[in-house]
């Protein structure tokens, strides 16, 4: 996840770090205002390459930080409605044979993209 400042905010930052490193990036999930900026991105590559990107961006004053949290559904609230499922950037979330709704913890990058569309909210970021 990366953090723009306001002073940045407007700046082509993650377009001059791509082509500096020619390492590229997906963008899964953005919010930008005026004065600040979260952007979730999959950065692609191997970890040398990662770690490109990363110290680019903190040159350029960007705050960077993983997405550690898994995603967890509280199955007494859950539905199995199915509306986190085409929402997720990444295919974490499926039905399982039986249509509950089953997450992969190895592709969830933590966007929160299902916490926020989940009607029941029984989707959750792990706070550990």
């Amino acid at each position: 996840m990366l953090k723009f400042p306001s002073d940045v905010v407007d700046s082509p930052i993650l377009a001059e770090t791509v082509l500096k490193t020619g390492v590229l990036i997906n963008i899964l999930r953005a919010k930008v205002d005026y004065d600040e900026g979260t952007i979730v991105i999959s950065i692609l590559g191997d970890e040398e390459q990662q770690r490109k990107i990363v110290d680019t961006l903190i040159e350029k004053g960007i705050e960077v930080s993983r997405l550690e949290k898994n995603i967890t559904n509280d199955i007494s609230r859950c539905v199995d409605c199915g509306a986190c499922i085409s929402l997720c950037p990444t295919g974490a979330i499926s039905f399982n044979k039986d249509w509950s709704i089953n997450v992969d913890g190895e592709k969830c990058i933590r966007c929160g993209v299902c916490v926020e569309a989940c009607p029941l909210r029984s989707l959750s970021i792990q706070e550990e």
